[in-house]
């Protein structure tokens, strides 16, 4: 992707999963539960996470499989009590099953191929963007984003997976060094060291699986002066970058976060609230400045987002 109006501005974009869905793809954990037979299967052989989901799809308890297996580890530790072996035994082994269904169903939803573009208000938003100095950092699995990298070409197979312009924090599907997919081994599931469970269940820490290191990630962060942050809900299960990005050492920083539809956009802004301790002297004492906005309503999305970069640009 071409860049015009090259500036020294330096960006770092966040996309969620809201980033693929918002091209068509049907990654939401929901569709997860409807659609995978794997799933399905493992519950009917005896796989008791996997049929507690199933039962349970129409409440809030799985609306985040990631939340929502932080709050089953703490029912079986209340069932059975804390250091129950047999139980974290098959606990563990269950959620490895579950992880496995949930990469192999979204590799084939992010192979199906879409029709009628609709990703092509984020391609048009990416434009806006990229008059930044930008680096990409996708908690997806999915290399759709990869399309959207400043030395890629938009909607086409030429997919970019440099490492400096892109950064897969939770792993991805594909091994461009290797040339193959990788596995569900290769992908970080669980959940932020906040969200406190038993020793034995310790395999869902996110900080305690292989690929996963946010040390370099925390240092590229500190060093921007912008943050973009698309289809993520800023929720509990990625705390620690959160928190980060908002503590009290940040300033002079601009943050650009979208949300799809008022709601998600009023439980974004809690959120925010939270991790600032208070978005007022956030903004007023340490001098930095955030635009929630609405992508639900594409052209004012699309307009408040290039009047935010044109202020930016000009004012340098």
């Amino acid at each position: 992707m071409e860049r015009n109006n090259k500036t020294t501005l330096k960006a770092m974009i966040f996309v969620g999963n809201g980033f693929d869905v918002a091209h068509g793809y049907k990654t939401k954990y929901i569709d997860f539960y409807t659609n995978s037979i794997e799933l399905k299967e493992l519950a009917s052989k005896g796989n008791v996470l996997c049929q507690h989901i199933l039962d349970n799809i129409k409440g809030d308890l799985w609306q985040d499989l990631e939340c929502g297996l932080y709050e089953y580890s703490k029912s079986l530790t209340l069932k059975h009590g804390e250091g129950d072996k047999k139980s974290s035994t098959v606990f563990k082994q269950e959620f490895s099953e579950l992880r496995s269904a949930l990469f192999n169903y979204l590799k084939k939803a992010s192979n199906v191929s879409i029709t009628n573009n609709p990703g092509y208000f984020v391609g048009e938003l990416s434009k806006v963007w990229a008059r930044l100095d930008y680096q990409i950092v996708s908690f997806n699995y999915t290399p759709i984003v990869a399309a959207y990298t400043n030395d890629a070409d938009l909607y086409s197979s030429n997919l970019s997976f440099n490492k400096e312009k892109i950064v897969y924090q939770h792993g991805c599907m594909y091994n461009p060094e290797r040339g193959i997919d990788n596995t569900a081994e290769d992908i970080v599931l669980g959940i932020d060291d906040n969200q406190k469970v038993e020793r034995l269940h310790s395999f869902l820490y996110k900080s305690l699986q292989k690929i996963s290191d946010n040390t370099d990630l925390v240092d590229a962060m500190r060093e921007k002066n912008i943050y973009i942050v698309f289809g993520c809900s800023l929720g509990p299960s990625d705390h620690n970058y959160f928190s980060t990005l908002f503590d009290a050492n940040m300033r002079d920083k601009t943050y650009i976060i979208y949300g799809h539809g008022n709601d998600a956009l009023e439980s974004i802004k809690g959120y925010a609230m939270e991790y600032t301790g208070g978005i007022y002297n956030f903004q007023t004492k340490n001098h930095n400045k955030i635009h929630f906005i609405d992508d639900s309503i594409q052209q004012s999305a699309m307009s408040e987002t290039k009047n935010v970069i044109d202020g930016l640009l000009t004012t340098k």
